[in-house]
């Protein structure tokens, strides 16, 4: 069970194996641990008691923070669950082989292609801009194989700025949506940044689990707090984010002082959750470990 608390004055504490949550006002609700999956924290003015977060500890469940923006301010976990340290090994020795970059290049690939497939499945949705949906997909999936061809690290991000130009323009167009600003007020831009927010902690989870270091990438440059191979990692799982979004149809009755409101919030996570995209995750961090120890080729992820 996914525990998500967006509203302010929650309590969260812990009574004979169970997790309690306590409502300002008045209400309670109990949930016995061994059925907790996780506990996202969306907003402000909600306490958690020391003694629970032991027990989720010990039940390797999750606690993770998000700010208003959807980015993860913070995510408990216990100790263990960091993998080994030969995957790091292998992450660092993979620099110098080259195979950090074939993987970066592989994933920036799937994201192109995914892209062309989410245009196709838009047209779909949308049969008055079929032609223009159709003609974008084939000019994207075009600039895939290109990207594998790739020698350098300029090359790869010149070649997916390319298809992000071509792809954004084509959905701006068939569904009247602003273009894709990540500094944007609108609330569908707000609300792509709190999706790929989301997607950014399920790869970021999945990363430390399997004992790899978030910052070591290989594609975006080396940055202080930057998780460089987070986000090397998240890309061929963007597009997902973007059709979730538009499916959604986020309007200004989202919006509260700028920001998106804590229900806007809440759904979104709530439709993360029911496409149920985390195991699939977690399948492709454990095929890049083995692709950074040589033992095989990554595959990427196709929508």
């Amino acid at each position: 069970m996914e525990v998500v608390v967006k509203d302010w004055g929650v309590s969260l504490g812990y009574r004979r194996g169970a997790l309690v949550v306590r409502k300002r006002g008045g209400g309670e609700q109990s949930v016995p641990l061994h059925q907790v999956d996780r506990v996202w924290i969306l907003t402000g003015g909600v306490s958690i008691s020391s003694r629970l977060v032991r027990a989720l500890a010990r039940h390797f469940v999750d606690v993770v923070f998000f700010d208003g923006r959807g980015e993860p301010a913070a995510r408990l976990f216990p100790p263990e669950a960091n993998g080994t340290v030969s995957h790091r090994r292998a992450q660092y020795e993979a620099y110098l082989t080259g195979r950090g970059f074939e993987l970066a290049k592989l994933a920036v690939y799937g994201k192109v292609v995914n892209q062309a497939a989410a245009l196709r499945r838009l047209g779909a949705w949308r049969r008055e801009s079929y032609r223009l949906l159709a003609d974008a997909a084939s000019k994207v999936a075009g600039l895939a194989p290109r990207v594998l061809a790739c020698g350098d690290p300029q090359c790869v991000l010149g070649l997916e700025g390319s298809a992000a130009s071509i792809y954004w323009g084509a959905v701006s167009e068939a569904f009247g949506v602003p273009s894709r600003d990540p500094q944007g007020g609108d609330p569908f831009n707000l609300a792509l940044n709190y999706g790929y927010g989301i997607l950014r902690y399920a790869v970021w989870r999945q990363v430390v689990i399997h004992g790899l270091d978030p910052y070591a990438g290989y594609l975006h440059a080396d940055r202080s707090g930057r998780p460089s191979l987070v986000l090397d990692l998240m890309e061929e799982f963007r597009p997902h984010v973007d059709l979730m979004v538009l499916k959604m149809r986020p309007g200004l009755d989202w919006l509260d002082g700028g920001v998106l409101k804590r229900e806007a919030r809440a759904a979104l996570v709530e439709r993360w959750l029911s496409l149920r995209l985390e195991p699939v995750i977690a399948r492709q961090v454990a095929q890049a470990v083995a692709h950074l120890e040589g033992r095989s080729s990554y595959q990427p992820h196709r929508l």
